[in-house]
């Protein structure tokens, strides 16, 4: 009895452990092959491709996702990028401009709409930019861009600001343009005119995001 108690138990692990074999893997990117009873966990499919939605992609054996899974040819939909971009000069008169470019970390789904982005206290707002300089934030379908700190509790070193002429409306004589044609899915570019002859500098943060299927910019 005792013998066969024990190849029934030895029986019994044998088929659990067919049942819930370790996958093997046959290669850096390869499908890993799955125990028939693990077609779900938790709801989620479970998928080597990852196309079926709300799906488990396993990992290769870096622990990484494949690159088939992730899609880095675009900001992805509702997926907020930032940065900065800045230039400093020496303006040999007053209204002396110089200009910078940033590029995008990807390309955005497509061009900018020419009246969802602007510089905020620049030449052109966009209100619905809310954000600020140390927390940048941008609505869907939206680039903003916050201009740094100007001299007064930060001395004119620390200052991201210093010796930019202002408008007629009081705010920063600086302007943001999308790259033209195409290009504007990869980056943008901003004007700023100084105030006096010397030195001038104008830093700022930026962030956008991407539209969504129901935003009013997609």
């Amino acid at each position: 009895m005792n013998r066969k108690g024990r190849l029934i138990a030895l029986g019994t692990c044998a088929a659990i452990g067919a049942a819930l074999a370790i996958p093997a893997i046959g290669g850096a990117d390869a499908p890993v092959p799955l125990a028939r009873n693990s077609y779900a966990v938790s709801g989620y499919k479970v998928s080597p491709t990852g196309k079926q939605a709300s799906s488990i992609v396993p990992t290769n054996r870096a622990g990484h996702l494949p690159d088939r899974v992730i899609d880095l040819t675009t900001v992805q939909s509702g997926k907020t990028i930032s940065g900065a971009i800045g230039t400093e000069w020496v303006a040999a008169a007053a209204g002396g401009a110089s200009g910078a470019a940033a590029s995008f970390p990807l390309p955005l789904p497509k061009r900018l709409n020419l009246t969802s982005f602007g510089i905020s206290g620049g030449g052109v707002e966009d209100p619905e930019c809310v954000g600020t300089y140390e927390k940048p934030t941008a609505p869907a379908g939206h680039l903003c861009i916050y201009p740094g700190h100007v001299p007064g509790y930060y001395s004119n070193d620390e200052a991201e600001v210093t010796n930019i002429a202002l408008n007629g409306e009081g705010n920063f004589d600086a302007t943001a343009y999308v790259m033209s044609g195409v290009a504007g899915r990869y980056g943008f570019r901003i004007e700023v005119k100084a105030k006096a002859a010397g030195v001038a500098k104008f830093f700022a943060t930026w962030a956008y995001t991407a539209p969504t299927s129901d935003s009013p910019t997609s």
